[in-house]
């Protein structure tokens, strides 16, 4: 297969090409540094914010894109990558098709985010599903949206052109950008952390393995052209918190505080204390919704490779020599 990624020395797209590249796929990847990847792959210098020349360069002879650009950090940047990016990148695709009159696959690669913030009382058996509608909280996820909008809208307008949307949750691996998975382990470690009130707690991680499977499944599955998938490896908040111990090997943690004494507790401080725990980090830690992966497990027939517990030996390993190269480093 002739494929186009963007996005592709991300956390997501950086082992994807790999992976196509493995598989035997010619790969060209988008970026905004001329320089060789050293990979293998094509890479053409552009910009998706730059419509035309070079994004006509980058879709030429291909038939199938996985769009996996995406800004995480800058608040000011996300509209124009998200939005406009997505703008252009279809206006190119939609050059080629009329240029070779071929079918042509795109591959997004999307967020959980998009179904926003749900309660127990609105969502079936506790779980957000494909059937939910879209409610999106914040400025990523609500850019990432309207990027899943634009794809959709352009699929009933062209018929050669076809769509698979993948909605991962939080997309753990040694490599991630967001350190918040390693800094619970470093509090587990350290024998500081404690469960936020007496009900079960679940967590919604997913690997980036898992990830970067599931987007090649759905570029070349039939079965997927039209689909959005959610993507999530569910489990007890409990079993993961228990693996972390596990590979450190310290004792499991167990104390339990009332969750309405430290929302208190974190109001009153907030306005003179910086402390680690916020109200948004509570709502990480008791939710109680999480996100179902049967339509893809149904549909294409995909299958984790293995839980978020099995995974964590591997996970925590590279952040353990970073932190003892630091304590070497320190101690020097």
């Amino acid at each position: 297969m002739n494929v186009c990624v963007t996005g592709g020395t991300g956390f997501i797209g950086g082992p994807l090409c790999k992976a196509l590249l493995g598989r035997g796929d010619t790969v060209r990847m988008l970026s905004r540094k001329a320089q060789p990847s050293g990979l293998g792959l094509e890479v053409v210098h552009g910009d998706l914010l730059e419509s035309g020349g070079r994004l006509l360069d980058f879709i030429e002879g291909c038939n199938t894109l996985y769009h996996c650009a995406g800004e995480i950090k800058d608040v000011d940047l996300m509209y124009d990558l998200h939005v406009r990016g997505t703008a252009n990148l279809l206006k190119a695709v939609n050059e080629e098709i009329r240029k070779t009159g071929e079918p042509f696959h795109w591959v997004q690669l999307s967020s959980t985010g998009a179904y926003g913030k749900r309660a127990v009382s609105d969502v079936k058996h506790s779980s957000v599903d494909e059937h939910c509608s879209p409610a999106p909280i914040g400025e990523y996820e609500v850019t990432k949206t309207i990027s899943d909008e634009l794809v959709i809208n352009f699929s009933k307008l062209e018929p050669l052109f076809t769509y698979t949307i993948l909605r991962p949750s939080i997309v753990v691996g040694p490599e991630m950008p967001n350190q918040s998975f390693f800094q619970l382990s470093a509090m587990v470690r350290k024998g500081l952390f404690f469960y936020i009130g007496s009900q079960p707690s679940l967590s919604t991680y997913v690997h980036v393995s898992d990830v970067v499977r599931a987007l090649m499944m759905c570029a070349v599955d039939a079965r997927a052209k039209g689909e959005i998938f959610i993507l999530s490896n569910d489990c007890l908040l409990s079993e993961v918190i228990d693996s972390m111990a596990q590979v450190y090997n310290v004792s499991k943690p167990w104390i339990k505080l009332p969750e309405g004494v430290l929302r208190l507790l974190v109001r009153l401080t907030s306005p003179f204390i910086k402390l680690p725990l916020t109200n948004e980090r509570m709502d990480e830690l008791i939710k109680r919704v999480g996100y179902s992966s049967k339509k893809i497990q149904q549909t294409i027939g995909f299958e984790f490779e293995k839980t978020i517990q099995q995974a964590m030996p591997e996970l925590l390993s590279q952040f353990i020599k970073k932190t003892n190269s630091k304590a070497v480093v320190d101690n020097d």
